[in-house]
């Protein structure tokens, strides 16, 4: 089964968007990222976008000079193979905004290498107290003099 043709485009830019975002987020660990590169190769050569089960052999060898692409006899949809697409595009994306490294320094403090597309949150959301829901019955709970 071949790859379809009006969905090689976007294939390829995910693939594109794949390897600049591990080339931003793995720079200066050199293992990590080759490793990233093989399993993108060997997912992108997959007619169906499917990365390697984790224990099989085209993970165990990064180093192997010879490349021979996955061939699967089963058709996948259209539409699954553009979801899948647009899933790379997400773990792009997530790559880049949320993973950061960090190398620990000979006194134990972490040293963490952000970039400028990594998202910083503000802790707003958490600082807030959440809002109490209203009731029908705002008198309910109020005590009574007598009491």
């Amino acid at each position: 089964m071949s790859f379809p043709t009006s969905l090689k485009p976007a294939a390829r830019a995910a693939y594109r968007n794949m390897l600049r975002a591990s080339r931003i987020t793995f720079n200066g660990d050199p293992d990590r990222h080759v490793q990233m590169l093989h399993v993108l190769r060997q997912t992108f050569s997959s007619p169906s976008l499917k990365t390697p089960a984790s224990g099989s052999a085209e993970l165990s060898s990064p180093s192997d000079a010879t490349f021979k692409p996955i061939i699967e006899e089963e058709k996948i949809p259209i539409d699954e193979l553009t979801k899948r697409i647009e899933e790379w595009n997400e773990a792009a994306k997530f790559l880049r905004q949320n993973v950061v490294q960090g190398v620990q320094d000979e006194d134990g403090t972490w040293k963490l290498r952000v970039t400028e597309e990594t998202e910083l949150g503000d802790n707003a959301t958490i600082k807030e107290p959440p809002k109490l829901p209203t009731t029908p019955f705002p008198n309910r709970n109020k005590r009574k003099c007598t009491e």
